[in-house]
């Protein structure tokens, strides 16, 4: 009938744990499917840091990185569904 203290540590111990696993899975998949985009654009700005004027970034990978993350993200919303 009532809940000892005990059981309610216990009870939000257990929401802190579902809750870690949850931002666990959650940024595990963003980084799956946004991986190579992010390395990429690290790579740009790490090359325009150190100076390079023309840091590899080309038109076409630019364009083809934008539709690659615009079909990931439609994939997404279409998962949720």
């Amino acid at each position: 009938m009532f809940q000892t203290r005990r059981g309610v540590r216990g009870q939000a111990t257990t929401e802190y744990i579902l809750i870690v696993v949850l931002v666990a899975v959650l940024s595990i998949g963003i980084i799956t499917v946004f991986g190579n985009q992010v390395r990429d654009l690290f790579g740009v700005a790490t090359r325009r840091i150190g100076g390079e004027q023309d840091a590899g970034l080309d038109p076409s990978i630019t364009a083809q990185a934008q539709g690659e993350t615009i079909q990931s993200l439609g994939k997404l919303k279409g998962s949720g569904n």
